[in-house]
């Protein structure tokens, strides 16, 4: 999974992710969220994830057959954040644990293309 851009048009942010099978199987999908996590630094470390549903989705297939690369785009509502937040990307496989997570820090967020 690679977030290819994210792009800022008229409040809403375009988040467009390509997904490369390179396994022997198919890859069902079974969901993929978009979560923005908070982080507390220091000894008494607590995360919080807040997901956030997008306004729509493009392209989204439920499944990517082997070998094959799809990009597809979720639009969010304008969204900003400060240092100690960050962009969590799930994408979690039907019946199966081939579930991929991405970070995306908030100079992402904050200075779309």
């Amino acid at each position: 999974m690679r977030l290819e851009n994210i792009v800022f048009d008229k409040e809403e942010l375009y988040f467009v992710i390509q997904i490369r099978n390179n396994s022997t199987l198919d890859y069902d999908l079974d969901f993929l969220n978009l979560s923005v996590e908070t982080r507390q630094k220091g000894k008494r470390k607590s995360l919080q994830r807040l997901y956030k549903e997008p306004i729509f989705k493009h392209h989204l297939s439920s499944k990517i057959v082997v070998n094959e690369t799809v990009r597809l785009i979720y639009v969010m509502p304008k969204f900003s954040l400060s240092n100690d937040r960050r962009v969590i990307l799930e994408l979690n496989e039907k019946d199966g644990e081939r579930n991929i997570e991405m970070k995306v820090s908030h100079k992402y967020i904050n200075n779309p293309n």
